[in-house]
């Protein structure tokens, strides 16, 4: 609606009875004039009757037309709105489904790489899915969801396609505690590859560990990869278990201080291995 339509409306509504009252007497004036066959003052009258409905019908018409166009507009808004509700709840459906497809492939991943790992490892294993971690403080643990019922067994080596995990200290029907190899607890006999110099590493609690008894005459640099050496009998040999990241030499030691860098990230890993056959593994 125009701006002088809207003020031809507002002026109506405010002058509406004094106006009803004017076309009243205008009407009754027209009456009494055609009752007198006065044609002369019948046509001026029946002409002004005629100019002063002309912009009340228009207004009028103006109203009407506005308010249709308003019905209309909110019609369509409400309609508007109702498909952009259905198309939120399809976006979301659709971003649910496609989160879960991703996480069914990521899974699948993960299991083939387990999978491919277990079938190529030399030897037997157990499979299982980590359900706690407890890596506060020092402690460092996480609970599996393998127990007795299982095959599980205290003492028993657990690994991963990245390295080695740590060793089962508890032992429940349906599921186990795990001692990660963090855990300042924690001590396994390994070798360096390339030299094949022997020593054991130790948790720090942190987020690495240690390469104790290393001599300093012994032949280790940083970049070395640490693995398993098979003489505790727990782990298989040649299970990665990191690398060496940084060595200090002491004059007032017989030892080297040497750091080494996990290969595994507990915080990412999500399933395990538990090795069988642990307790015979010592070849070298």
């Amino acid at each position: 609606m125009r701006m002088s339509e809207r003020h031809i409306v507002s002026l109506l509504k405010r002058n509406r009875i004094l106006l009803v009252s004017v076309a009243l007497a205008l009407f009754s004036l027209h009456l009494a004039l055609t009752d007198r066959r006065d044609t002369t003052r019948a046509f001026v009258l029946k002409e002004a009757l005629s100019a002063m409905a002309g912009p009340l019908q228009r207004a009028v018409l103006a109203a009407e037309h506005s308010i249709k166009g308003v019905w209309s507009d909110y019609i369509y808004l409400m309609e508007v709105k109702d498909e952009n509700d259905s198309l939120k709840k399809t976006v979301l459906r659709l971003q649910e489904e496609n989160n879960s497809l991703k996480e069914d492939v990521n899974q699948n991943a993960r299991l083939k790489q387990v999978l491919d790992y277990k079938e190529n490892a030399g030897f037997a294993t157990i499979a299982a899915g980590i359900m706690g971690l407890d890596l506060d403080g020092w402690t460092k643990t996480i609970t599996i969801n393998k127990g007795a019922s299982e095959g599980v067994v205290k003492d028993q080596a657990v690994i991963s396609p990245f390295g080695v995990v740590g060793r089962v200290i508890e032992v429940n029907s349906h599921s186990s505690k795990v001692l990660v190899n963090l855990d300042v607890r924690s001590d396994i006999d390994v070798l360096v590859q390339r030299s094949r110099v022997k020593g054991v590493v130790e948790g720090t609690g942190g987020d690495g560990l240690t390469l104790k008894y290393i001599r300093q005459a012994d032949d280790v640099q940083v970049g070395d990869l640490i693995l398993t050496s098979g003489l505790s009998g727990t782990f298989p040999k040649g299970l990665v278990v990191g690398e060496v990241t940084k060595i200090e030499k002491s004059r007032e030691s017989f030892f080297k201080y040497v750091e080494v860098r996990p290969k595994m990230d507990i915080q990412r890993l999500e399933e395990v291995l538990l090795v069988r056959d642990s307790g015979f593994f010592t070849q070298e």
